[in-house]
């Protein structure tokens, strides 16, 4: 959730508009649907790197308890 609030947040701040009526990369395809195009992928990378840390911190922990356990 923090990744994705973060992608949101960052796009609102930079005042990303996505023109199509339906979201995901392949609007990427689409010229002029999205502005500011470079803004709205950093946002994106932004949240995906906050997701994955976050995920992996977590999973380590995880297995660190499970190790200490056995």
């Amino acid at each position: 959730m923090a990744g994705g609030a973060l992608t949101g947040a960052l796009s609102m701040l930079v005042g990303a508009k996505l023109m199509a009526p339906h979201g995901g990369l392949f609007v990427l395809l689409i010229p002029g649907a999205i502005s500011p195009v470079l803004m709205y992928l950093v946002a994106i990378a932004a949240g995906t790197a906050v997701t994955g840390f976050t995920y992996a911190f977590l999973k380590r922990r995880s297995d660190e308890k499970a190790l200490a356990a056995a």
